[in-house]
């Protein structure tokens, strides 16, 4: 006779039972092989909800991962079911999952109905199993089921579903194992290309827009903006000016200028508080402002842009999906690289600024040193031709070849100059028989002293008594004599065109200590000055116009020191002097320190 066990086995129970149990270890094989192999979560569960439903006879199902921080469980994966399931939340004690996360235990019910304001009435008739999802002892989410009448559920599908549970509990650890490391990675490339923009060079608005995209590609991020900080005039009130979008935003911020006061919205709340702001619940934050046209927007995280104190502005993302503090942390790692690209861009900007002001101040020095100072003497030669054409006709042929000279001369310093402005472009030619050698061009060629030499000739010829003293001088590098040139030739302008005098004093030397000192001494009528040492001087002096400025400027920004002295009916004296020039030592040491940052202090 057979034994009990023997009779179980041989009957048509026994044989269903072990039949079940064979479905049942076939589809546990299989969910064991999708996780071994698929380290996405959404496909994963969805995977296990259909194993699970067509191993236990159910119609639909669902896995939901339990949110701890809003006590919600959140529908990850659904089979069968509405489209607009995955995504919908429900609270402890509403429908069958709230039951499942307000008991903490398995929940079968033979009508759906029964259940707390079920979200899913029209499945009112169908019976429903609800089980816990649990991993190291923590609920992380729900599993559940349904089928239609006359189907119901009992103790055994509990305990079926529970082993489904428990190994839907491994695929979602594993999965958030592969999202934590491959934030890690995708923080790192993050980092890496923004590093890169910084150090491409880039305008700020530029530099912006290119961390706004790698922000969105690399980290996922469906909608990013990065407003700056304005903090305005004196009284008015701080605001934010979006520069830079990505994602969605660049499709619904097209055109036009956006603002608005950091007394507002989350991004405000970030600027004043100088911290991180992460909320997941927007629409219950009294602080959020929605963005006119976006839809579906759950989350906002914004990042300030933080220099030491200095707040430079935000990186703002949102997102119909909840944020993490490895969100948190990889914005504030691109803020932070943002803020050094912010500063360094502004920086740059500045110097461009500045460098272009000085290049305008010089040309400008330029201009009045060489081309204005000729045609001022061009038009007092030729005031002077009528006259001297009834007096003594030679004498008038004398001055206006003077005159033409003088033309000439102006020319050819307008086209230097031209040509200091389009480098890119040839020199426009010219005949040296035609044009004389400019001042600059005879420096070029002959040396500071010989150019000289040839100005104070010119004023000779011109009736001046001329004493000089340039024995003296040794020989500067290029840029000190043109320097040294200018100035004098601007002090000479001066005596010429103000100072109504007939006897001037020049002297140029090098002293014992490598200085190079300039003098120019006149006779003339003098007028009301105050004397002053320029060095640190940089407000236009009492003394003298536009073209004592300049001299003024040349002098300070070669390191020297002016002295000009003049009183009415004593005519005028001007004191210059140039420091030595070192000369750059052509030896450089290089030291490379080639510690580790655990070894450095």
């Amino acid at each position: 006779m057979l034994g009990r066990k023997e009779k179980a086995a041989g009957s048509p129970r026994g044989t269903a039972d072990t039949a079940r149990l064979l479905r049942q270890q076939e589809a546990l094989l299989q969910v064991i092989e999708e996780i071994s192999s698929e380290l996405e979560l959404r496909p994963l569960l969805t995977r296990i909800v259909e194993h699970a439903c067509k191993l236990l006879g159910a119609d639909d199902g669902a896995i939901g991962l339990y949110d701890r921080q809003r006590d919600v469980i959140r529908t990850e994966a659904a089979y069968r079911m509405p489209p607009d399931e995955v995504g919908t939340e429900v609270r402890a004690g509403v429908g069958l999952a709230g039951l499942v996360l307000e008991r903490g235990e398995p929940v079968v019910l033979a009508r759906y109905g029964d259940a707390p304001q079920p979200p899913r009435r029209e499945l009112a008739e169908n019976a429903v199993i609800g089980v816990p999802i649990q991993w190291r002892g923590k609920l992380v989410g729900f599993f559940g089921l349904g089928a239609r009448p006359p189907r119901r559920f009992d103790t055994e599908d509990v305990e079926t579903l529970s082993l489904f549970a428990r190994h839907a509990a491994i695929a979602i650890d594993n999965a958030r194992r592969y999202t934590q490391e491959r934030a890690r990675t995708e923080r790192l490339a993050l980092l890496a290309s923004v590093g890169r923009t910084i150090a491409s060079g880039l305008a700020l608005d530029e530099m912006l827009v290119k961390a706004a995209d790698a922000i969105h590609k690399l980290l996922g991020f469906p909608n990013v903006a990065v407003p700056l900080l304005d903090e305005g005039e004196a009284g008015e009130l701080a605001v934010l000016e979006l520069r830079a979008v990505a994602g969605f935003y660049r499709h619904l911020l097209q055109g036009g200028v956006f603002r608005m006061p950091v007394s507002q919205g989350l991004m405000g709340v970030a600027v004043r508080e100088r911290r991180t702001i992460l909320v997941n619940d927007v629409e219950n934050d009294p602080h959020y402002i929605p963005t006119p046209g976006s839809q579906g927007i759950r989350a906002e995280l914004a990042v300030p842009i933080l220099l030491r104190d200095e707040v430079l502005g935000v990186v703002n993302v949102e997102s119909g999906e909840p944020f993490t503090r490895d969100d948190a942390q990889s914005l504030e790692i691109a803020a932070d690289h943002l803020a050094v690209g912010i500063k360094n861009a502004r920086l740059f900007a500045d110097a461009r600024q500045l460098a272009t002001l000085e290049e305008r101040q010089r040309l400008a020095r330029d201009l009045h040193d060489s081309v204005t100072q000729t045609l001022a003497s061009a038009t007092m030669i030729a005031e002077s031709v009528a006259p001297a054409l009834k007096r003594d006709p030679e004498e008038g042929e004398r001055r206006l070849e003077r005159l033409i000279e003088l033309n000439r001369a102006a020319l050819v310093e307008m086209r230097s100059l031209l040509n200091e402005l389009r480098p890119a472009a040839p020199p426009e030619p010219y005949s040296s028989q035609e044009i004389p050698l400019s001042p600059i061009q005879r420096l070029a060629r002959e040396g500071l002293v010989p150019t000289l030499t040839a100005l104070l000739d010119d004023l000779e010829a011109r009736g001046f008594s001329v004493q000089r003293r340039l024995g003296g001088y040794r020989k500067e590098p290029p840029e000190r004599e043109e320097i040294l040139l200018r100035l004098a030739q601007e002090s000479l302008h001066n005596v010429v065109k103000h100072a109504e005098a007939s006897e001037i004093q020049v002297g140029l030397e090098t002293t014992a200590d490598g200085s190079v000192r300039l003098g120019v001494v006149d006779d003339g009528r003098g007028f009301e000055a105050r004397q002053e040492l320029s060095k640190k001087a940089a407000a236009p002096p009492e003394d003298g116009g536009l073209g004592v400025l300049g001299m003024r400027e040349r002098v300070r920004e070669a390191g020297g020191d002016f002295q000009l002295e003049s009183h009415p009916g004593l005519g005028t004296r001007i004191l210059i002097r140039l420091p030595k020039q070192d000369l750059p030592s052509t030896e450089k040491t290089v030291v490379l320190d080639v510690r580790t940052r655990g070894q450095q202090e």
